[in-house]
């Protein structure tokens, strides 16, 4: 048939036109679809609930706008879980680009849930990614390292960090990142103190955090985008998390459903050729 035979010859930007029209219908218009929980995701949902109150958690962010499409819900969705909880944390940013896109993740939804900079989250300032050398003052002494917060405040003066001195007051550490950094916090903050960590990577980061995650190095990890999803899923709210979860699906779907309609052409085309006086 010439329509099948025509397949094998779709124009190429006719798919991609295809694709993008899926990727945004999906987004504008979010279809809700199931997202099974994976041990390592409920890991990190009940590493947070697991922090005292008493403690703090660090939120470091190594990632930038090339990531965030994955980081981004990532950090979303593990500071409104700590907002929700009433845990104190702090924005640690070792990224530029990161130290502003964190912070404003961290704005909007501190604005949503009616909480209060300073009091209930703080955020560090850029640091340069120099984790190994950071790392072990940090531990002993979080004020006499950190010194100032990104509008140059002291630290001492912020009322969610009286009392917050070693590393001992610290409850968590949430790693979100695309690079190799999780080594650093477990050599030299999970391995010397135990310190709870999860980590929250992008889906190619993910197969080399499998030992530590099964060694239990780490509580828990978020998967990329999906990892996500499904973090939101367990705290009850949407975002593009799950959005951009089903917009994957979709995208994953139309390339299934061309592969087929191509391989379908190929062969009818194979079939009509000793008719039309081909050969094999």
């Amino acid at each position: 048939m010439i329509i099948l035979r025509a397949l094998l010859n779709i124009d190429r930007r006719i798919m991609y036109g295809l694709l993008c029209l899926t990727i945004v219908v999906m987004l504008k218009w979010p279809v809700k679809q199931p997202l099974s929980t994976t041990h390592a995701v409920k890991g990190v949902y009940d590493a947070v609930e697991a922090i005292p109150h008493d403690k703090i958690a660090i939120v470091s962010i190594v990632w930038s706008s090339s990531t965030m499409a994955e980081n981004g819900p990532q950090t979303e969705a593990i500071m409104r879980h700590l907002f929700k909880r009433g845990i104190r944390f702090a924005i640690l940013p070792w990224d530029q680009q990161g130290a502003t896109l964190a912070k404003d993740i961290a704005e909007k939804v501190s604005a949503e849930m009616g909480k209060t900079y300073g009091v209930d989250w703080c955020d560090w300032g850029y640091r340069p990614a120099y984790l190994y050398q950071i790392l072990p003052a940090l531990a002993k002494d979080i004020p006499a390292t950190i010194k100032k917060d990104y509008r140059g405040e002291d630290v001492r003066k912020l009322p969610m960090m009286r009392g917050v001195k070693t590393i001992h007051d610290v409850g968590l550490v949430a790693d979100i990142t695309p690079s190799g950094t999780l080594d650093a916090w477990i050599s030299q903050i999970q391995g010397v103190y135990k310190t709870p960590i999860v980590f929250a990577p992008t889906l190619v980061m993910v197969p080399e955090a499998y030992n530590p995650l099964d060694a239990g190095q780490i509580k828990g990890m978020l998967p990329g985008l999906p990892g996500a999803g499904q973090y939101e899923q367990m705290l009850n709210y949407v975002g593009f998390g799950q959005k951009g979860s089903g917009a994957l699906s979709g995208s994953f779907i139309l390339i299934i459903v061309l592969i087929i309609l191509g391989n379908v052409g190929l062969v009818a085309s194979r079939r009509r050729r000793p008719e039309d006086g081909g050969g094999d």
